[in-house]
C-alpha cells in the first residue's frame, strides 16, 4: 500500500517465494515499483487458513520490525491492521509514548486486539486523574479474580490511583 500523496492505493505484487501456500517474499523490483508510486505505508497479505486466528506469524511480525512499516492481513475476507511497533522487550521508557500502557496496548494489538490511545502527561496519578481505572472497562477488560496468561495487573506505585500496569506471564 502507497500513499500517493491524496489516498492510500493498493499496489499488487507477485508471490515470488518457492512454498508460496506458506510464505510469500516481494520481489526488488516489485517494491521498487511501488515505491516509485508513493509512499510505502504498510504491506499487505494473506493467511488463508479460514479456522486460523487473525494475527502476525512470528516469521511476520520479525519482517514487519525490519521495513519499519504497517502490516495488514486478509483473513476471512476482512482486513486486519497491524501498526508497526517496536519489539515489547527491550523498550525504552518514555512516559505517554512508550510506557506501560503503550507496552500493553501494543501487546494487546498484536494479539488481534485494538485498543485506544490516551493522552496521558506525567505525574497524572498526582493530579485527580484516573487514567486506568476510568478508562479500561470501555477497552473490553473486566475485573477477574485470579489473573490468566495475558492479562493486564494494575498497580499502585507511590499513588492513591493505579498507575502502573503489567501483563502477566505466569
Amino acid at each position: 500500500v502507497v500513499f500517493d500523496g491524496n489516498k492510500n492505493r493498493f499496489i499488487p505484487c507477485e508471490n515470488q517465494a518457492e512454498d508460496k501456500a506458506n510464505y510469500f517474499e516481494i520481489s526488488d523490483l516489485d517494491y521498487i515499483k511501488a515505491e516509485e508510486k508513493g509512499e510505502l505505508v504498510a504491506v499487505v497479505h494473506s493467511h488463508p487458513e479460514p479456522n486460523g486466528k487473525p494475527i502476525l506469524s512470528v516469521l511476520d511480525r520479525k519482517m514487519q520490525v525490519q521495513t519499519g512499516l504497517d502490516w495488514w492481513l486478509v483473513h476471512n475476507r476482512q482486513i486486519h491492521k497491524f501498526r508497526n511497533v517496536p519489539h515489547l522487550i527491550g523498550r525504552e521508557f518514555k512516559h505517554g509514548t512508550m510506557d506501560c500502557y503503550t507496552l500493553y496496548r501494543d501487546a494487546y494489538m498484536l494479539a488481534g486486539y485494538e485498543m485506544d490511545e490516551f493522552d496521558r502527561q506525567d505525574d497524572w496519578w498526582h493530579t485527580g486523574q484516573n487514567l486506568y481505572l476510568d478508562n479500561i472497562q470501555g477497552q473490553g477488560f473486566e475485573r477477574v479474580g485470579t489473573p490468566q496468561i495475558g492479562d493486564v495487573i494494575l498497580m499502585q506505585v507511590g499513588a492513591d490511583v493505579p498507575n502502573h500496569a503489567a501483563i502477566y506471564i505466569g
